[in-house]
């Protein structure tokens, strides 16, 4: 599945006939059989009332019933056939829309800067907004310890997550760092064993590079039985780097026990670029992952002048479909400095806290090496979305109208041709023959319609 869905309009559905040419066949068909009857056999027809009324009444009503139908089942097809079209490509959508609004729960989560109470601050929610453009902000604390700063870092972005690290059962750590360390591994293990905290060193896995939030995907559709606890120590007490360093810890999940542990989502992320933003960001927002009208606020990180000026000329709209604030755009380059592409999981984490303060659905657009990366988090889910296979294809009135056309047929020859003993013979027959001559059609029909459809909905992907 993909972010990007053919834009294939409906089919216009077919006018009815007018009733004045239901009419006129009626009338027309009832004259045309009667005169055959007539033709047949007008001695027979006319010396009995009864015979007479049956061949001369009955019998051309049912008749005219028929050839009425065959051209109400003529328009019955092509109905058919754009309501099939159209149910398609609904259900195509809804697929899809399924697809994009697959999420993953974020149980917990803790971060570590330099500025402490990062989150309300840059909302402005305490204190006043820190105003750092183009700075390398360290973690200061970090940079005057005279031994190894980790045990501090898990302090306090791993203890204050530790009732809900020990309420799951298996949990899978990815520790990601800056420079490799393997030491950092023995260290985190006998920090959560000497503070009772469920992790074993076994589960860790250890990396020198922080993966993209492409990762969710991953995460999303995999649907592990196990959760996912990300650490990302982003510092080097030996170095400065080239960007502002931050440390923080996100405890992912979809296993049941999770849910009742906390209710933020985090939605399949759309991976795009510069020069596909615009369209993309619209096929985001027609997947509706978080309520429109409940997507309060914006974090960026790392986003040039250009994509900015996207999102704002999209979101900033009072007649788009979603509307944020000018004042609910939070670019982390002008609070933290520099940033890095690793740090789209602190503004996850800064979101996280936009939504504990009841600001509604939060997106997060972070640059990543060539490509951008849009999440967005919410504490609501959207209700599930249901194909709807529903639609009436056995062409019923086509069924009788045949049904109806033989029975006059086989009335007609009774005059002369054949013994009434044998009519309720041939009247079975002929209701067994219509319904074969109904089914086997309307399932290669169904068939040919279904590969036209498919044709149409991959060559729009070329």
């Amino acid at each position: 599945m993909k972010w990007r869905v053919p834009n294939i309009p409906e089919k216009a559905l077919p006018k009815n006939f007018s009733i004045w040419v239901y009419l006129l066949v009626f009338v027309l068909s009832a004259i045309f059989f009667e005169f055959i009857v007539l033709l047949i056999n007008e001695n027979s027809v006319l010396s009995n009332l009864l015979l007479g009324g049956f061949y001369l009444v009955i019998v051309p009503l049912f008749f005219s019933l028929s050839i009425t139908g065959f051209i109400y089942s003529y328009y019955h097809s092509q109905l058919i056939k754009a309501l099939f079209f159209n149910l398609n490509i609904k259900n195509k959508l809804a697929r899809w829309q399924i697809w994009a609004r697959k999420s993953i729960g974020l149980v917990d989560y803790c971060y570590l800067t330099e500025i402490d109470n990062l989150a309300l601050k840059v909302m402005g929610l305490e204190g006043s907004q820190p105003m750092n453009p183009d700075k390398v902000m360290p973690i200061s604390v970090i940079h005057e310890m005279s031994s190894s700063p980790l045990f501090y870092v898990f302090e306090k972005i791993i203890m204050p997550m530790k009732a809900k690290i020990n309420s799951l059962s298996k949990i899978k750590v990815l520790l990601n760092m800056t420079q490799s360390s393997d030491a950092a591994v023995m260290t985190l293990a006998n920090y959560c064993h000497s503070n009772h905290i469920n992790i074993n060193e076994s589960d860790i896995v250890l990396s020198d590079c922080i993966p993209s939030p492409e990762i969710i995907h991953e995460w999303i559709d995999t649907k592990y039985d196990e959760s996912i606890l990300m650490i990302n120590l982003v510092y080097d007490v030996k170095n400065q780097l080239s960007f502002s360093e931050y440390c923080c810890a996100l405890l992912f999940s979809n296993v049941k026990k999770a849910l009742n542990l906390s209710k933020l989502r985090v939605f399949r992320p759309l991976k795009t670029e510069l020069t596909d933003l615009s369209d993309d960001i619209g096929y985001l927002i027609k997947a509706e992952q978080v309520e429109k009208k409940r997507v309060n606020q914006l974090w960026t990180t790392s986003l040039s002048s250009s994509a900015l000026n996207i999102l704002k000329e999209t979101f900033f709209d009072i007649n788009g479909e979603i509307i944020i604030a000018p004042n609910k755009v939070y670019p982390l380059d002008l609070n933290l400095g520099k940033l890095s592409e690793s740090h789209a999981w602190l503004a996850l984490a800064l979101a996280a806290d936009g939504v504990n303060q009841g600001q509604k659905g939060q997106m997060i657009a972070a640059q990543g090496s060539n490509e951008i990366y849009i999440m967005q988090l919410s504490d609501r889910t959207i209700q599930r979305i249901e194909e709807n296979d529903e639609l009436l294809i056995f062409p019923t009135v086509y069924f009788f109208s045949l049904v109806f056309c033989l029975y006059s047929i086989v009335a007609l020859l009774a005059v002369n041709y054949i013994e009434l003993k044998e009519i309720l013979s041939i009247i079975v027959l002929s209701t067994f023959l219509s319904v074969i001559a109904v089914c086997i059609p309307l399932y290669f029909k169904l068939q040919r319609y279904q590969e036209e459809f498919d044709e149409i909905w991959f060559e729009s992907f070329r």
